[in-house]
C-alpha cells in the first residue's frame, strides 16, 4: 500500500486531535475527581459538559493551525497519522473506562 503524502493541514489537525483524545481524558477525570475544577467548569458556561467541550474544541482548532505551520507534513504520512489517532482513541478509552470501571455499581 502507499504512503500518500499529506498537506499541512491534515498533519497539523492530525495531531491535534491526537492531543485533544488525551485531553478529553484528563479532564474528565480531574473534573471528577476535584470539586472545585467541578464548579469552575460549572460556573464558566452554565455546566461542566459545555465548558468541557468547548476547551477541548479551542485546543484542537488552536493546536491544529501551529501544528501546521510546522512543517510537519514532511516528516508525517497519511498511515503514520491514522495510527497515531488510532492509538490515542483507544489510550484514552481505556483511561476513560479504566477510572469509572471500578466504580460501577451493578444493582
Amino acid at each position: 500500500m502507499e504512503n500518500p503524502p499529506m498537506d499541512k493541514y491534515s498533519a497539523g489537525f492530525g495531531l491535534s486531535l491526537v492531543v485533544a483524545n488525551f485531553l478529553n481524558a484528563i479532564i474528565l477525570i480531574v473534573k471528577e475527581k476535584n470539586a472545585a475544577v467541578m464548579s469552575a467548569l460549572k460556573a464558566a458556561l452554565g455546566h461542566h459538559w459545555i465548558t468541557h467541550g468547548l476547551i477541548v474544541i479551542a485546543v484542537f482548532i488552536i493546536l491544529g493551525f501551529i501544528f501546521s505551520i510546522m512543517k510537519l507534513e514532511t516528516n508525517m504520512n497519511a498511515c503514520k497519522i491514522q495510527k497515531y489517532i488510532i492509538w490515542s482513541v483507544i489510550i484514552s478509552g481505556v483511561i476513560i473506562a479504566g477510572f469509572f470501571l471500578p466504580n460501577l455499581k451493578v444493582s
